[in-house]
């Protein structure tokens, strides 16, 4: 059957298809200069004395233009927010929004306080594979087509190689991204078990935005690659 890539991009699950489609756009157009890179990154005293609030978003959508390392990025986030979102969050897309709205202002609060970060959009994949890694952590994968690794050891590689390439502000984005998703993970996942009850609960206005959860089919299920 040829591939129809209308369908491969209708098939995608919306909060991903969203995603990529803005963060492809956004590098589109500084790549052919339709938009300065200037005036994407997080910067909070523009923020506050110029109104420029666009800023706190559009820090997550913009990955660099259009290179070698850009295509990675995508890669990561196709792959493994279509994961979680089609295969762990099925039905639940407010949840898995959510998940992506508690990473994304946790690290405005790090970038703030703790360490100054002007584009998060690496920490907020990085915190998807991660989660992703911990709730299938049984699952070995193939890397970029080089080599086999189990899955818990997936972040930690890509920390490696971001390290290796681009230095102590690319292993400290990746590790902002690390850290925020073990919490929102323990949070979820481990300490529910423990006090019996859940601490993470979607907020109503989330839900509102995906009132159509229980009829959602995103098509037929399927692998996010074969």
């Amino acid at each position: 059957m040829p591939f129809e890539p209308e369908n491969w991009y209708r098939g995608i699950p919306v909060v991903t298809r969203v995603y990529l489609t803005l963060a492809c756009l956004t590098s589109g157009a500084v790549t052919f200069e339709f938009v300065s890179p200037f005036g994407l990154y997080l910067n909070y005293r523009l923020i506050w004395q110029n109104y420029q609030f666009w800023r706190l978003f559009t820090n997550f959508l913009f990955f660099g233009r259009i290179s070698l390392f850009w295509v990675f990025h995508m890669h990561f986030l196709y792959s493994y927010s279509r994961r979680l979102e089609e295969h762990f969050y099925h039905r639940r897309t407010a949840d898995f929004f959510f998940m992506l709205l508690f990473g994304a202002i946790s690290m405005l609060v790090i970038a703030a306080c703790i360490y100054r970060v002007e584009l998060l959009a690496e920490s907020l994949v990085m915190m998807v594979v991660y989660i992703w890694a911990r709730r299938n952590p049984e699952e070995h994968l193939n890397l970029l087509g080089l080599f086999t690794i189990s899955a818990p050891y997936v972040a930690f590689v890509i920390l490696g190689i971001g390290a290796l390439f681009g230095g102590v502000h690319s292993a400290a984005v990746d590790l902002i991204g690390m850290g925020v998703g073990h919490i929102y993970w323990y949070l979820a996942d481990i300490l529910p078990r423990i006090i019996g009850r859940e601490i993470l609960k979607t907020p109503s206005f989330v839900a509102a935005l995906f009132p159509n959860d229980d009829e959602m089919e995103h098509d037929a299920w399927r692998p996010a690659f074969d």
